[in-house]
């Protein structure tokens, strides 16, 4: 078993959030295809993704943003295995006060749902000129589109969220989004034009 494979493992085992093979496959080709090569993440979990996007060529730096500090530690202690401490900087912080004046090719979203719309908007000026911003989670469990298949209110209150918030990107002329429904939880890569 490799280390992505403990990874994933222990995220299963432990309810941890990570992206879905799908999504996370579609990422790293993206990534390659475009010569991404600096990336902030919003929502480092235990750095499964950081990691898998790191993999992507050698040449890659990210930050990565993580409010929770049992997971901060995790996340580090994977990096660490993984042998990127040196291309991967996790910050323990809310990455809505994450302050930096870097611009990055990708800044990939995967942090509170909810708060989608205030990360994007606090990040607008550290995306490179023909960088964009990656959502993932955008069809929730398949509950954006089924919102009566919610069971709790707020459930139900995070799925409406996430639908205004995937209408926005989907239907305003000021972004070009381009939206994958079937890929991994529903995957959206939006340029600002």
């Amino acid at each position: 078993m490799n280390k992505i494979d403990d990874i994933k493992n222990y995220a299963h085992e432990n309810h941890v959030p990570i992206m879905l093979d799908g999504g996370i496959e579609f990422l790293c080709e993206y990534i390659k295809k475009e010569k991404i090569k600096t990336i902030l993440e919003c929502g480092t979990a235990i750095g499964y993704s950081s990691i898998q996007m790191a993999n992507c060529n050698p040449d890659i730096l990210i930050d990565t943003c993580e409010i929770k500090k049992e997971l901060v530690e995790i996340a580090r202690k994977n990096i660490e295995v993984a042998s990127l401490t040196n291309r991967i900087k996790v910050h323990e912080c809310d990455a809505s006060t994450f302050q930096t004046d870097k611009k990055y090719d990708l800044i990939f979203i995967d942090a509170a749902k909810a708060q989608y719309k205030k990360y994007m908007d606090h990040f607008l000026g550290n995306v490179n000129k023909n960088g964009v911003f990656v959502f993932d989670n955008l069809c929730f469990h398949g509950l954006v589109d089924n919102p009566s298949e919610a069971k709790s209110r707020n459930t139900k209150q995070l799925v409406r969220k996430i639908k205004l918030f995937r209408d926005w990107i989907c239907n305003d002329p000021g972004l070009d989004t381009q939206f994958y429904p079937m890929i991994g939880d529903g995957v959206a890569i939006v340029k600002v034009k």
